[in-house]
């Protein structure tokens, strides 16, 4: 049993979070005022609290009550809880402690992954399994994925970049200076078994998100510098 009042949230005292977690559930699968409730206090701007650990384990209940989906509420902010890397205990700590839960999390986003109809479900169906296996930055920066714009911090001269995904020709552009001329990035294309190769072999029926992650995957150059570098190690 959870003593909630002894926890933290965003806002103090966590002890309005079972009712919030009840109207969520109440409210579906679906992202709406309920679940925005529960963010704004489990994981407000990214920042998680003792309650948002706490939390995991009665997010995984309401997700394995709730069938599989395309989008489960409960598993994006799950995922995000567990991805974050701004809170009061060190996130492998965290793992270690809510490994039960992660475990159950991790199972249900491989179920839901098949009912993924439209790519930004799928998109956040595959950030959420990447976050509960721990594969890396990827399980904070996918979603970027949906919209196709990619905020990056070059490695070299700091200058701030964005790498636009969004049409035929994947570019990164200078982010404060219009006139700099953009420069290319070029498509990866992962090896057998690799983080990569999974994520494309997961959204093979989907050939918008196949384009963006083979590109999110590969390289790209500073437009102000020069610089080339791996855009997700350029990841802001």
């Amino acid at each position: 049993m959870t003593d909630w009042g002894v926890l933290e949230h965003a806002y103090g005292p966590a002890g309005d979070v079972p009712d919030l977690l009840a109207a969520a559930e109440r409210s579906g699968t679906e992202p709406g005022s309920a679940w925005d409730e529960l963010w704004s206090r489990l994981c407000h701007q990214g920042t998680v609290y003792p309650a948002s650990h706490a939390g995991l384990s009665h997010l995984a209940a309401i997700a394995e009550r709730q069938g599989p989906a395309g989008y489960v509420a409960a598993l994006d902010l799950a995922s995000a809880i567990i991805a974050s890397t701004d809170g009061p205990v060190a996130p492998d700590v965290v793992r270690h402690q809510h490994a039960g839960a992660i475990r159950r999390l991790c199972e249900l986003a491989e179920r839901n992954l098949p009912h993924a109809s439209t790519d930004t479900e799928l998109i956040h169906a595959l950030q959420a399994l990447v976050a509960f296996e721990d594969l890396g930055v990827w399980q904070r920066h996918l979603e970027g994925l949906a919209d196709g714009a990619l905020p990056l911090t070059c490695p070299r001269c700091g200058a701030f970049l964005v790498a636009d995904l969004s049409g035929v020709d994947p570019h990164v552009r200078d982010d404060t200076d219009a006139s700099v001329p953009t420069t290319a990035v070029r498509p990866a294309d992962p090896s057998e078994g690799s983080l990569g190769a999974r994520l494309i072999g997961h959204a093979g029926d989907h050939p918008t998100v196949v384009h963006r992650l083979r590109h999110a995957l590969g390289e790209g150059a500073c437009p102000a510098c020069g610089e080339a570098f791996l855009v997700e190690h350029a990841l802001a």
